[in-house]
């Protein structure tokens, strides 16, 4: 059911595609769902306390594709196809806007897997769906205290692919609850509340500084902060530590986000940094996100 990845310093649990987490929302390929850093801390919670399911919700390390622009879905017709980048060709029900809550009917991908002795790779193979043809590769590599993932993406079909491609990370070190311990840093200024899209704070439990978000207390309801910063000249940053058990862990992109939200509440806290995608036919791209385990 899952695959280890390990070396002296951090262990990764990476769930086969379809063999736990089976719903149509996030990428199948390369679901992290924990990470321990020295034998002694792990990273990873769930996306939901309460009634958690594996085949439908979102834990450790995953990713999505099309959560706010998704292929084909606009200009497809009530039971005809649309394509979910790393799940599959998914069945339109109603003539409604895309819900990326909604569990769609799913025609799997085809998918194929490599590993070797501290990486794994996943294949996507390209099927056709109204001129849309998408080809992913994603490769996970372990180094040190650190690991990469690794991004591919061909648009093999006749049609333009205008989309995004962001990984929830479903933190919470040691299954510790969020609060005054926690700490999310960034290295850009964060925004007003006023001037964010979206910002939900229901119990003023979350505190934002210049460039971190602390917490007065533990949140009992969800927080959101849409976008929470902008990236307009760095590369995707964020780290998240604890200060009483003095670890942390990091995500560093090689790409200038489109946009950073950030999502949480009393069991989790998830950082988000998303990837703008726009690729003629023909054209591919690539993009990375590496991952430090660190001691403070």
């Amino acid at each position: 059911m899952a695959t280890v990845l390990e070396n002296s310093m951090l262990r990764l649990t990476i769930e086969g595609p379809g063999q736990v987490y089976n719903n149509s929302r996030f990428d199948w390929t390369g679901n992290i769902s924990q990470i321990v850093f020295d034998d002694k801390f792990s990273f990873c919670s769930v996306e939901t306390a309460r009634e958690f399911d594996s085949r439908r919700h979102g834990q450790g390390l995953y990713n999505e594709f099309g959560i706010t622009r998704p292929i084909g879905y606009d200009d497809c017709a009530v039971g005809e196809k649309f394509p979910k980048i790393g799940v599959g060709l998914l069945t339109k029900k109603y003539d409604e806007p895309y819900d990326f809550l909604e569990a769609y009917e799913i025609d799997p991908f085809d998918m194929q897997i490599e590993k070797g002795e501290e990486w794994m790779k996943f294949a996507v193979l390209p099927k056709n769906c109204r001129g849309y043809s998408i080809n992913l590769i994603k490769k996970i590599t372990l180094s040190g205290n650190s690991f990469t993932v690794d991004y591919e993406l061909e648009n093999t079909g006749k049609r333009k692919i205008r989309t995004n491609e962001y990984c929830h990370n479903f933190i919470a070190i040691n299954s510790s609850i969020i609060g005054q311990d926690y700490t999310l840093r960034v290295p850009c200024e964060i925004l007003e509340p006023s001037s964010m899209t979206e910002a939900v704070n229901p119990e003023q439990a979350v505190m934002l500084g210049t460039n971190s978000v602390n917490f007065t207390a533990t949140p009992e309801r969800d927080f959101f902060y849409s976008p929470l910063t902008q990236f307009l000249t760095k590369n995707g940053e964020w780290e998240v530590f604890h200060a009483c058990m003095g670890v942390g862990i990091q995500e560093k992109t090689d790409f200038i986000p489109e946009m950073m939200n950030v999502w949480g509440g009393k069991h989790v806290i998830s950082p988000e940094l998303f990837v703008k995608i726009d690729l003629e036919p023909g054209q591919n791209m690539k993009w990375q996100r590496s991952y430090k385990c660190f001691y403070l």
